[in-house]
């Protein structure tokens, strides 16, 4: 077969490989991240603390929930298209492409009008202060009425780097951001359009990063271009993505759930407490970000030397991962810590809210530790074809362990602390049970199988 575009990362320096296709989908991660980061800081600053405990830690985590879930799916599509990519399987590799776009046009379509229906019910069910729950109904409704081009975005995004290819979808974002801010503060600190000029921001810039993608991958003369019509099917193709998907978006979602329980418990103390928390979960997400982006790496870095038979090499990347990994967390704790209220500072000028947020951000940054073995461990179980595990680990630690701790130690040991405590609480769990599960469980013994059906694979109808 030809050899396909992208970036091959069968071959080469391991190090240098990870750390070149991490680096595009971090920045890339960080500039989507902005996206509702700018619309914090331009309401925190311009409209108040209510405004940005509205779109903060509710609205995101609710955002998290259901866009996040198709996100985590997304990850089948990307772990089949990688391990065609490994094996030079042409034609299959075309067929997943049109099968992932389809799926998150069908999801997309569905997500905006769930979303729009069951907004104000799940606001009332977090316990949302009734001072913020007007915003935040207005805000995600605008939001979801655009949800599609967000989806649409992230499956297009997903299909380049598993390929290779992570350094179009960061030049996207990066345009897109530089959209999003320009119109968050014509929208908001201009024309004085408040949480729904904010919102309608982030949605338009969400459309001009959908309509690149999508530019991209219809224009490629390449085997991964999207074909809309004339397509050979491969119906075992597209029930390998669900098969894949749908247990890395429940696992996504069950760390939201988890989020939104202890969100919920955040809210009974007051407006302060959830401003303060609403900012420093942004400062927050840099290291979940930073860490979903190295597991992404390590997803797409085991997918491609497993669709090409090299399994020694995926075991040398993660031995090389973890190095990497506790560099990473080493340096984001730091600037934390030492710019903490310098940066808590760019959400809120009042006092309270700031003295709130240094206290939850010294207590809860040096626990980063604890997390640094599971998205690494994860991304390359996931890459061999493993979900299911990743999946069943991530109930047991962060659905259960955290939203049992978060509903339930309170009631002994009251105040925030003790919420925040369910944190490094269900990484430390989730990172021994990986460690353990990456050891001695089966996710590596499929891969004769596969080997031995790959011929029969190929022939799919």
């Amino acid at each position: 077969m030809e050899r396909m575009s992208g970036r091959d990362i069968t071959e080469g320096s391991i190090w240098k490989n990870l750390l070149l296709y991490f680096f595009p989908i971090w920045f890339g991660s960080i500039f989507q991240q902005m996206y509702t980061t700018v619309d914090a800081v331009v309401v925190g600053r311009f409209i108040g603390k209510e405004a940005l405990a509205a779109l903060g830690g509710t609205s995101s985590l609710l955002v998290d929930l259901s866009v996040g879930f198709f996100i985590g799916a997304s990850v089948g599509a990307g772990v089949v298209i990688s391990h065609c990519y490994g094996a030079r399987d042409n034609e299959r590799l075309k067929y997943a492409v049109y099968a992932s776009m389809k799926l998150s046009l069908i999801c997309g379509a569905v997500l905006m009008v769930a979303g729009i229906l069951a907004t104000p019910t799940a606001l009332r069910w977090m316990n949302t202060p009734a001072d913020v729950i007007g915003g935040a109904t207005l805000y995600l409704r605008v939001y979801f009425c655009g949800v599609i081009p967000s989806l649409l975005y992230n499956m297009g995004s997903s299909v380049l780097r598993a390929i290779g290819d992570a350094k179009r979808p960061l030049y996207f974002l990066i345009f897109t951001t530089v959209v999003n801010v320009g119109l968050d503060v014509l929208f908001v600190a201009v024309f004085k359009m408040g949480i729904f000029g904010a919102a309608l921001a982030t949605i338009l810039a969400q459309a001009s990063s959908a309509v690149l993608v999508l530019r991209t991958l219809l224009n490629t003369k390449e085997s991964y271009r999207l074909v809309l019509s004339g397509c050979q099917v491969y119906p075992e193709v597209f029930r390998q993505i669900i098969r894949l998907g749908l247990p890395s978006g429940f696992q996504y979602m069950l760390y939201t759930v988890s989020n939104l329980v202890v969100q919920a418990k955040v809210n009974l103390l007051g407006t302060d407490v959830a401003a303060a928390w609403a900012a420093i979960s942004k400062l927050d997400g840099v290291f979940w970000l930073t860490m979903t982006a190295f597991g992404t790496a390590m997803t797409t870095f085991t997918g491609q030397n497993y669709g090409a038979g090299k399994m020694n090499r995926v075991r040398r990347g993660m031995h090389v991962g973890i190095v990497i990994s506790i560099g990473l967390t080493a340096g984001i704790c730091l600037p934390l810590l030492i710019f903490s209220r310098q940066l808590l500072g760019i959400f809120s000028t009042d006092e309270v809210v700031l003295a709130l947020g240094l206290q939850y951000t010294f207590f809860l940054v040096p626990t980063y530790f604890t997390y640094t073995g599971t998205e690494l461990l994860g991304g390359v179980i996931k890459g061999a074809g493993d979900s299911f595990a990743p999946m069943l680990i991530t109930g047991v630690s962060a659905f259960a362990i955290r939203s049992l701790w978060a509903m339930f130690a309170p009631m002994i040991w009251p105040g925030m602390n003790t919420i925040m405590l369910s944190y490094p609480i269900s990484w430390s769990v989730s990172t021994i049970l990986f460690i353990i599960y990456y050891n001695f469980g089966h996710w590596m013994k499929n891969d004769g199988k596969n080997r031995r059906n790959q011929e029969e694979e190929s022939n799919w109808q």
